[in-house]
């Protein structure tokens, strides 16, 4: 009897050890298409958690990659589709510039449409993973079904600026720049719509490249803008100089940042981009370079 219960020992550690070199084989090292992974997930109506991690990079990465594996193998997948995007793989870390990723671990909750719903750069632990797979899960039909709403009303007349941008809009806001990108596009160029609107889908525009790590895409946009809409629209010069401004800011070309911002300020003192650029201006040390 006690041989058949050590062989049966060693059966279950042999299994368990497969079942979690498998969830290893899984989710780390592997290059990840977002777009299928977002079909298959959605097809099944299943809610999203990404992880973005890196391997070797921290304690935090490699403990928040090992809560994945093992809850994989307790069967709590079943209730959410785990997607891990390793940034030691080149071509996740590209897949992950439209989450714009500064730090790692990063836990998102999305969607089965692929909505963002939530977002944490904290230490991951199993009651967070577990209370963000219940939001997601409680409030993912609801916007899921007000996105399909927002996308109906525009496909019926893709003329009708005022609702391409609440769409565009309803994405901004739930920090699917990405998504957005398309649609702000559109509107900017819509020589029929309202200029007030073109300006601002169009300062979105480029600061959505700049949010999934197109620097080039964004700078583009708002010289653009300012170009195209300039001449005839304050807020126009005011909008493009802000982005470029933030944009070089960022880049620590600040004698170049502030220029930028002065313009911006300089073109619409009473608008929002003005502000916004007064408040950005501020935070610039010193004259730079």
């Amino acid at each position: 009897m006690s041989s058949l219960l050590r062989l049966k020992g060693q059966v279950f550690v042999l299994t368990l050890a497969a079942l979690l070199a498998g969830c290893r084989s899984e989710f780390d090292h592997r290059a990840v298409d977002l777009d299928d992974e977002f079909a298959r997930a959605s097809n099944l109506g299943q809610p999203m958690i990404v992880l973005v991690t890196e391997s070797g990079a921290s304690r935090a990465d490699d403990r928040a990659r090992s809560l994945f594996q093992t809850m994989a193998a307790k069967g709590e997948s079943e209730k959410f589709a785990p997607i891990v995007l390793d940034l030691s793989v080149s071509r996740n870390r590209a897949v992950a510039a439209r989450f714009h990723v500064t730090n790692t671990p990063l836990l998102l909750g999305l969607t089965p449409r692929g909505l963002i719903v939530t977002r944490d750069e904290k230490p991951i632990t199993k009651s967070l993973l577990l209370h963000r797979i219940a939001e997601v899960a409680r409030r993912g039909d609801e916007l899921d079904a007000r996105l399909a709403s927002l996308e109906d009303a525009a496909a019926r007349d893709r003329n009708d600026a005022t609702a391409q941008w609440q769409l565009a809009n309803f994405l901004l806001a739930q920090q699917n720049m990405r998504e957005a990108i398309p649609i702000l596009r559109l509107i900017a160029r819509a020589e029929s719509a309202d200029t007030a609107l073109r300006v601002r889908a169009w300062v979105e525009l480029a600061r959505a490249h700049l949010w999934i790590a197109e620097p080039e895409k964004g700078r583009h946009e708002a010289e653009d803008l300012i170009a195209v809409l300039g001449p005839k629209a304050p807020a126009a010069r005011a909008g493009g100089n802000l982005v470029l401004g933030v944009q070089d800011a960022n880049a620590k070309h600040l004698a170049l940042a502030r220029r930028e911002l002065q313009a911006a300020i300089a073109a619409a003192p009473e608008s929002d981009y003005a502000n916004q650029a007064e408040e950005t201006l501020a935070k610039i040390p010193g004259e730079g370079k």
